[in-house]
């Protein structure tokens, strides 16, 4: 008999987030791996995932939580006055966000929990809607999953990003409360699962690491008109954000073109996405030809880019010594089987699973090092045949497969049983 999981989740359009992505890939694997998938998510529009029964929690109108947060936007939108500080200091969160937490618990008790062998909840960002939700319903907590993807609250970040939001003490009190009543937690690392049980540490006796997942139902993609095909091609899709500065990198790349004058004409280097915090740095390299930035391309494009890619890019933050995130893109440049290279913290979650003894990484601001790496992955692609050009780790494939996820899932269920 089929083991019926349900999910609830803030969205299943991939198109709006690196987390609805990885979302959408996690359930995927689930439906892989022959569970009876029920997903209730807050998109707002009626999407589908194949071989997944997707039920859309509609929005809540007739309620005062409703009725306050369009005030609230209204207000700030023609007078310019922001309560939301004042707002979320003294409730923790937006009216939006009680209203949106409601409308997902109507949608779960409309569902018999013996229906279901285990739920879990994914969220995106800092919404952490889902699990808002299912903590206000007791009769669920023994068969609950809460998958906890980045730290929160967002003062439990990792310097460098630093920042205390607003509501920050509610917040806490909230993930104590999940942290205690939740069944099991799970983390896409192990370094995650650590530093989130060194400020709730009921969550030490309840993680699991499950890895983000990889989505290999997309396929037919044509690459980007931008893409050199038959070059060097170095690739890096996703946002920039503030932290993970591409400096060390461009620095290195451009020493590396000095180095090697026959990889000027074959060697690009892609940085494919959101990237208005270090806008000014980039554009004192885009007038060379081998410097590629593109604003951003579709999710499917991404995929097909990594696929076609001679090395795929990891970066993370240059200014720290830690760094216990799983890039979400990880587990499609595993899966893609191109090298990486990562440009990571020497305590990190990519070096962890890559190893020590892993060649291509570097810290992101050593461009020296880059230098080095980049001619030594140059060299090596000019003298073998594309179809032995891989990164050939079957440990990485194996720990980033639905098999491993659906063994990992297994053992929950036989331990709730």
């Amino acid at each position: 008999m089929l083991k019926s999981i349900l999910i609830v989740t803030d969205s299943i359009n991939t198109a709006d987030s690196s987390g609805s992505k990885a979302n959408v890939a996690f359930i995927k694997s689930l439906v892989a791996s022959d569970y009876a998938v029920t997903v209730i998510h807050y998109t707002q529009r009626e999407i589908q995932i194949e071989g997944a029964t997707c039920i859309l929690a509609e929005q809540r109108k007739s309620n005062l939580y409703y009725i306050f947060g369009g005030i609230q936007r209204t207000v700030q939108r023609n007078l310019g006055v922001d309560w939301s500080v004042f707002l979320e200091n003294s409730f923790g969160f937006s009216f939006a966000f009680f209203n949106d937490s409601k409308s997902l618990v109507r949608r779960i008790r409309n569902l018999n929990i013996r229906d279901f062998d285990l739920v879990i909840t994914l969220s995106k960002g800092e919404s952490f809607r889902p699990h808002h939700a299912v903590l206000k319903l007791p009769v669920w907590h023994l068969k609950w999953l809460a998958y906890v993807h980045d730290p929160y609250p967002f003062q439990n970040y990792p310097w460098p990003y630093t920042f205390v939001p607003k509501g920050a003490k509610q917040k806490d009190h909230f993930f104590k409360k999940v942290a205690v009543h939740c069944k099991f937690a799970g983390f896409p690392s192990r370094l995650l699962a650590d530093h989130m049980a060194g400020f709730y540490p009921e969550f030490k006796e309840k993680s699991v690491v499950i890895p983000h997942q990889y989505d290999n139902l997309i396929s037919g993609v044509s690459l980007p008109s931008f893409f050199k095909e038959d070059a060097f091609n170095i690739v890096h899709t996703g946002n920039l954000i503030g932290g993970r500065s591409p400096e060390g990198l461009l620095k290195g790349f451009q020493l590396f073109l000095e180095s090697q004058e026959e990889a000027r004409q074959e060697s690009y280097l892609y940085l494919v996405g959101p990237s208005s915090n270090y806008r000014e740095l980039m554009n004192a390299y885009e007038l060379a030809p081998q410097f590629i930035f593109h604003p951003g391309v579709s999710y499917a494009e991404s995929l097909a880019l990594q696929q076609a890619a001679s090395v795929n890019l990891i970066i993370e933050a240059s200014d720290t010594d830690f760094s216990p995130f799983l890039p979400a893109k990880m587990a499609h440049c595993v899966m893609v089987d191109k090298p990486i290279l990562a440009l990571s913290p020497k305590k990190s979650e990519t070096r962890r699973l890559l190893g020590e003894d892993y060649t291509w990484q570097s810290e992101a601001d050593d461009s020296k090092q880059i230098a080095g790496i980049l001619s030594e992955l140059y060299l090596k692609w000019k003298s073998t045949k594309a179809e032995s050009w891989r990164l050939n780790r079957t440990d990485l494939q194996d720990y980033f497969s639905s098999a491993y996820l659906n063994k990992k899932i297994q053992n929950l269920l036989n331990a709730s049983a």
